[in-house]
């Protein structure tokens, strides 16, 4: 073996040698730490009503000047701040410009069962026009009418409010049916909307 090749070999093996004590110094030194038990939930949006599925109304042979009057109750179970709008995408029949409608929001007792209205108390005029305006103009939850509990800015977990419906036949010989039969605002429906803020 020349001298040149015995001083590679030499300098190979240094450098295996070394190596293997810089993987053993190394190893001899270690430490760790953990962070465990992480989870990660998205927050809740969630509105109900008391109403079990039912119609708040379905009202026939009213006359000039009848008033109903129906309550829906209103609650927020959703762990996001909320804002809640009240709106229809419903179309509606010719009557409907002859039916006054009036929506307020307020509270009452917990024991008052939907869709009565016993023991309302009244905090705001929400809306106040007619049944076929609100249809065409309070479509959406841009358009709709926002109402919070209280003097609240926001819903909360548990919150709710009670919006009490009133509906009266307007003193108009134009919603009469006559021989055409019985004029109808037709099915229609009303729907809130939370969004979290």
């Amino acid at each position: 073996m020349t001298r040149a090749r015995k001083v590679l070999m030499t300098i190979f093996l240094i450098g295996i040698v070394g190596l293997i004590a810089g993987a053993a110094t190394f190893s001899a030194f270690s430490s760790t730490t953990s962070n465990t038990g992480n989870t990660y939930a998205a927050g809740t949006v969630y509105l109900a009503d008391d109403d079990a599925g039912s119609a708040m109304y379905t009202v026939t042979d009213q006359k000039p000047g009848d008033v109903v009057t129906r309550c829906i109750r209103v609650t927020y179970t959703g762990t996001l701040a909320a804002d809640v709008s009240l709106y229809t995408t419903s179309s509606v029949n010719a009557l409907a410009n002859y039916v006054d409608l009036k929506i307020e929001k307020g509270s009452m007792p917990g024991t008052t069962t939907f869709p009565n209205c016993t023991s309302f108390s009244s905090e705001s005029v929400l809306y106040n026009s007619t049944l076929g305006a609100f249809a065409s103009s309070v479509t959406g939850y841009g358009s709709g009418l926002s109402a919070y509990p209280g003097a609240q800015t926001q819903w909360g977990n548990g919150d709710s409010v009670v919006y009490k419906f009133t509906l009266t036949l307007q003193d108009n010989n134009n919603a009469n049916g006559g021989s055409g039969g019985a004029l109808t605002t037709g099915s229609h429906s009303f729907t809130w909307e939370a969004r979290n803020q």
